[in-house]
């Protein structure tokens, strides 16, 4: 007899806590980050006199359902995703600065300075042709600066989200420690806090798309966490990382309480840094080299020429300023554009060789990279142009990336995503249950009943 209400009270114990389970899991099923939960059940039953009698049945624990490889996958092509992002982003940046929509870009003015010298080789007298000569050279020269100065804030605006970034990060460390915390003490009492995991993992996501980690389990349920090799999360503590900042040289460091130097190469403080200190320098160095190769190309050409109103052979462009910031026509020349040297010989006004050896430069190999030369506009258009080829591969690749991410999505949907009619049919099924627990507990109460009326 006594089997029969132990039997009847395991079944509506367990109907019971599957019913709340359930629930829950409906309940949730738009959620962001839960993950679906179900209670383990095993039978209850003894051996006796030769058979085995049947007990009921256990409530064994309730497990949440979450595939940890395709998180573990997943976060590392959001590392990747978000430095992609990141890069993609600051590139767009770049190629606002670089290409406009009036056309009046750098290699468009290389090429009018080139053209209004082979003007003036015609005719060297014109003071028209001298003075839009004079007015577009300060165009290039204004035009250079502006550029200068843009890809610098652009540099300072990366160093600023680098800064948010990395606190950002130090953020998430720090609730992901307390998450650590909650979840071990849960598993130390024997009642996982399936709440708090889910929370971990999302917070882990997050961190996923700002920097590149390697993450593994504890026995004690904590995450230990570590970047560039060094721990930044372990079972007791997080460890807070900050930022020094050479602005000089454009080192950008990510340093912890210990001393150690943390080196990202994912996520987006990893694009954040690397844009920092090589794209971006990179492309200023470029730019340099333009002004750089404009003023002493043209000034050894022009240096050897006589302008209209004496013999005095000068520069045309200040020699003083050969960087895209400090470039600028010679005030001489601004101030008396009779003072431009076109003539190969003192007293030839009409003589426009110097100009002509100077528009002529246009054809020459005259600048390039890594030892191969090109000529100057080719170089320009290809400096110009280039955040605009990085965003397009960018694009393609994050597209791709992408594609991985959702198919991963979806895998871990099937695993830990809620399917609310499949849990409407459980819970009509627990139901059920309960309720066939319910009569077997009344019959045992009937059967206990007659027994006491006999006696």
């Amino acid at each position: 007899m006594k089997s029969i209400f132990e039997i009847a009270k395991s079944g509506l114990r367990s109907s019971q806590r599957s019913l709340s389970v359930t629930s829950n899991n409906i309940i949730n099923a738009d959620t962001p980050g839960y993950s679906r939960q179900r209670v383990e059940k095993t039978p209850n039953g003894m051996q006796k006199d030769g058979y085995h009698v049947g007990l009921g049945v256990n409530v064994q624990e309730i497990t949440r359902l979450r595939d940890g490889i395709n998180d573990t996958l997943l976060n590392k092509k959001k590392q990747h995703m978000g430095y992609l992002q990141k890069k993609g982003d600051i590139f767009e940046k770049l190629e606002s600065i670089m290409v406009s929509d009036s056309g009046k870009d750098l290699d468009s003015q290389v090429s009018v300075l080139f053209n209004n010298f082979s003007e003036m080789a015609s005719d060297p007298q014109d003071v028209s042709i001298r003075n839009n000569l004079v007015s577009e050279a300060q165009q290039l020269s204004a035009k250079m600066r502006e550029t200068s100065n843009n890809v610098d804030e652009t540099s300072d605006q990366v160093r600023t989200l680098a800064g948010k970034t990395v606190g950002s990060i130090n953020s998430l460390l720090s609730d992901i420690n307390e998450l650590n915390k909650s979840i071990q003490q849960g598993q130390s009492k024997g009642q996982p806090d399936h709440a708090s995991l889910d929370k971990r993992v999302a917070k882990m996501g997050e961190l996923a798309e700002l920097v590149d980690f390697e993450s593994r389990l504890t026995k004690t349920g904590a995450v230990q966490i570590q970047i560039g090799g060094h721990s930044v999360v372990d079972e007791n503590q997080y460890y807070e990382i900050k930022s020094e900042v050479d602005d000089v040289n454009k080192k950008y460091r990510l340093r912890m309480e210990s001393g150690h130097v943390i080196e990202p190469k994912g996520g987006r403080i990893g694009a954040e840094v690397e844009m920092y200190e090589e794209n971006i320098p990179a492309l200023k160095d470029k730019l340099d080299k333009i002004a750089k190769t404009v003023v002493e190309k043209f000034n050894n050409l022009h240096s050897n020429g006589y302008g209209l109103d004496d013999n005095v052979q000068r520069n045309f462009f200040d020699a003083s300023g050969t960087t895209a910031q400090t470039i600028k026509v010679k005030q001489s020349i601004v101030d008396n554009t009779n003072n431009i040297a076109a003539s190969s010989a003192a007293g030839e006004a009409g003589n426009g060789e110097i100009a002509a050896q100077i528009a002529a430069m246009r054809n020459e190999e005259i600048i390039g990279d890594n030892a191969t030369n090109q000529r100057l506009n080719d170089y320009t258009v290809g400096v110009i142009s280039e955040p605009g080829v990085k965003v397009n591969s960018l694009n393609s690749t994050i597209a791709a990336r992408d594609s991985e991410i959702q198919m991963l999505k979806k895998q871990q949907e099937e695993t830990a995503g809620v399917n609310v009619d499949e849990e409407l049919s459980k819970m009509i099924k627990f139901q059920n249950a309960y309720q066939g627990a319910a009569k077997v507990m009344s019959a045992g109460q009937r059967m206990y009943d007659t027994l006491i009326s006999i006696v």
